[in-house]
């Protein structure tokens, strides 16, 4: 065996051991509870009102440092709701950004009509707020779930790759000095219901 093994080309030894084991080149994963993960104290599937005293207490102030912009009349969740809602909530400071987005849930709750979507925190960019913004985020949230380049928790992983989360489910990111949360679930439920409400038949 072993002088057959020397008796090969050597590209076809250095690739030999993928063939033999394709398995090994599996990247370990692990999915994560994303959607319990706060970024400030925010929660995706938070109001309005819960996500603004969120980002008030974390950051120590008055609810008039929270900048907040309302949907227009021909935008979704005005349709779907019937009245101008909060779309984003943001708060800015000497380089500091936080940002919550919200989209109109479906079904339609007239006492809670909007839930926090997608979350993004980021600070002046330095070499070193990148690393501090890597090891808070590790500190806080644990274990990525694969290997990537930059930090990810997914809740449903790409098995075996290492390459990041399935398309349309809950992650949490990390890139230089910018941290993500995304709980796609919220569109999904919105572009479905409109796209139930646009539905017709050809007629011709």
């Amino acid at each position: 065996m072993k002088k057959t093994l020397f008796a090969l080309p050597p590209a076809i030894l250095m690739a030999l051991p993928c063939i033999v084991s394709p398995a090994s080149a599996a990247q370990p994963v692990h999915a994560v509870d994303v959607k319990s993960f706060d970024v400030g104290g925010v929660k995706t599937g938070m109001s309005v009102e819960q996500a603004r005293a969120a980002m008030q207490k974390n950051f120590g102030v008055s609810a008039d440092k929270i900048e907040a912009s309302k949907s227009a009349t021909y935008q979704v969740a005005t349709k779907i709701t019937g009245s101008p809602q909060v779309m984003y909530l943001v708060y800015e400071n000497n380089g500091t950004r936080m940002q919550v987005s919200f989209e109109p849930r479906v079904p339609y709750d007239k006492s809670n009509p909007m839930a926090a979507a997608l979350i993004s925190y980021e600070i002046p960019w330095t070499s070193d707020n990148a690393a501090s913004m890597k090891e808070a985020a590790l500190a806080k949230y644990g274990p990525v779930s694969a290997p990537d380049t930059n930090p990810i928790w997914c809740e449903k992983p790409l098995p075996g790759t290492g390459m990041g989360c399935e398309q349309g489910t809950a992650e949490l990111k990390v890139a230089s000095t910018k941290l993500t949360l995304i709980d796609p679930a919220w569109q999904n439920a919105r572009i479905k219901f409109m796209d139930q409400q646009n539905a017709t038949k050809p007629q011709f």
